[in-house]
């Protein structure tokens, strides 16, 4: 891996690929190399601490909150978990474990003070069917990505400008699976960065709420 910046040589570093071009991470190929290397859908039999979201509960994290009490691991089982964007945190990582019941994961409107969460989102396979919808909330559009390679889904990939994969929204969601139904009949298919797969994206569009929900199911 080769981190590169616009001035200096290459220099070593981690698995991870991660490209800064004047001064600002291309998130682009971080978000890519997340989807496609780095595994964080193994086993949470280790993890010290879970807090369990239970029925009939509503907890709300800001990403500050989640950096000041070092809670990354979740159990969904019934109730409603919402982040909120506020925190000018880059990158905090958080894993939720979908137990019975399933629940509601909501993203809060983007904060101007916003940094960026990525969600992994689990099924816990010793039960039967279990359903979670994800909604963000204060978006015109949402794009979605699958790599039919690595059989995970990305969701919370805006388009930019120039790049299909520019991210302008400050949560992404991981789930394994092609949860949203992507095809190349349905959505547009892209080259990845290393040329030995393709992407399915589809783009999602808002109503008058400016909201987006996605109901995943086992």
């Amino acid at each position: 891996m080769r981190r590169r910046t616009d001035r200096v040589p290459d220099l070593p570093d981690t698995e991870l690929d991660q490209e800064i071009r004047g001064g600002l991470f291309v998130l682009r190929h971080t978000l890519m190399k997340v989807a496609q290397d780095a595994s964080m859908f193994g086993s949470y039999a280790n993890a010290s601490e879970r807090q369990v979201v239970g029925a009939g509960t509503w907890l709300r994290k800001s990403l500050a909150d989640i950096a000041r009490t070092c809670q990354r691991d979740y159990v969904l089982r019934g109730g409603t978990m919402e982040f909120d964007s506020t925190g000018a945190l880059h990158i905090l990582w958080v894993r939720v474990t979908a137990a019975t019941g399933g629940g509601r994961l909501v993203l809060g409107p983007k904060s101007d003070d916003s940094g960026l969460l990525l969600i992994d989102v689990t099924p816990n396979d010793e039960i039967g069917d279990t359903t979670v919808s994800i909604t963000f909330r204060g978006v015109a559009r949402l794009t979605v990505t699958h790599d039919a390679d690595t059989d995970i889904t990305l969701i919370g990939l805006l388009s930019g400008a120039q790049t299909k994969l520019d991210c302008n929204t400050w949560a992404v969601v991981r789930l394994r699976g092609n949860v949203c139904g992507l095809s190349e009949e349905n959505s547009q298919s892209i080259a990845t960065d290393d040329g030995c797969g393709s992407l399915y994206v589809r783009h999602y569009m808002a109503g008058d709420k400016n909201e987006i929900c996605f109901t995943v199911r086992k």
